[in-house]
């Protein structure tokens, strides 16, 4: 499987695991250990951290400019077309809407003065007012790809953090299993875990450690009982080279969550119609912004 199709499945496992707590029901878990969300992401922290290692390689000069031409188009496109559509649902006036999403699109674009309400919307669902809960991760996401830079991708430092963020992950999973009820806790649980897994694919990556098929299978098999300790060796293990000829992941991950709350507001929510409601707008946000900005990026390309 490469790294392309990955990251769909690994898209479409978050969009799988929202739709249960959006639709008002009880979260669908692997032995009780691990959502489908959360193992999704886990596999984009994993992959992402292997490949934009291998781009600071290639050209540290341009990777600041790679990263934001395939974050940000897409995703400033994304919240556009959320407010321009949400429009036609809010119960707040004019007025008081259009202002709120200005400020929705810019804070959002900048990534970390993140938010996620806009006026009179979806305030009847189960998760009452929040329009996209998927927009953290890409605060964190660049967030490693700044701390990538300042180090310069050297293998000792990364290797250190990903201890550290091993350690940090371990510790708190063992000794504070309420880690979600405070702020403090969450953020630091979640830059934790999740950075265990991009440090560590960065590691694999920096040090030309390839990891055989045999290991691969095996971390997957181990993944329940070590979760995200497992998943490193489990997706690159399993990966193989090649591309899809077109890359769906981006667009499902950032379109499904406010498609898949304007859908339990209509009392329609389940996985079938949350995918196919969400594919359409995952193929516009390929060909129509995000293909064209990556066309945009310079400097060397990756052999597969």
């Amino acid at each position: 499987m490469n790294f392309d199709l990955m990251r769909l499945v690994a898209a479409l496992l978050v969009v799988v695991s929202h739709t249960f707590p959006l639709a008002g029901q009880a979260p669908f878990r692997i032995m009780g250990v691990e959502d489908l969300g959360a193992l999704g992401v886990s596999i984009f922290f994993v992959i992402s951290g292997y490949l934009v290692s291998a781009s600071y390689e290639r050209d540290p000069k341009s990777y600041l400019l790679k990263r934001i031409l395939r974050i940000e188009p897409g995703l400033i496109a994304s919240l556009v077309v959320t407010v321009g559509l949400l429009a036609f649902v809010t119960t707040a006036p004019a007025a008081e809407y259009w202002p709120a999403a200005a400020l929705y699109v810019l804070r959002n674009a900048l990534l970390y003065p993140a938010t996620y309400e806009l006026p009179g919307v979806f305030q009847d669902a189960p998760m009452a007012g929040v329009v996209n809960g998927v927009l953290w991760t890409l605060r964190l996401e660049f967030s490693f790809y700044l701390v990538l830079l300042l180090i310069r991708a050297r293998l000792a430092w990364v290797l250190a953090l990903t201890a550290v963020c091993a350690a940090v992950f371990v510790a708190m999973t063992l000794t504070d299993p309420h880690w979600a009820g405070e702020k403090l806790t969450r953020i630091v649980f979640l830059t934790a875990r999740n950075g265990l897994l991009f440090f560590a694919g960065a590691a694999l990556q920096l040090s030309r450690r390839k990891v055989p098929l045999w290991l691969g299978a095996a971390s997957a098999v181990a993944f329940p009982l070590l979760g995200p300790l497992a998943l490193p060796t489990a997706v690159l293990g399993l990966s193989r080279p090649g591309k899809l000829p077109a890359d769906f992941s981006y667009g499902v991950y950032i379109y499904a969550f406010p498609i898949q709350q304007w859908l339990a507001v209509q009392g329609q929510l389940n996985v079938a119609t949350a995918v196919l409601a969400v594919l359409p707008f995952a193929a516009a946000s390929w060909f129509l912004v995000e293909r064209p900005a990556l066309r945009l990026k310079p400097g060397p390309r990756p052999a597969w």
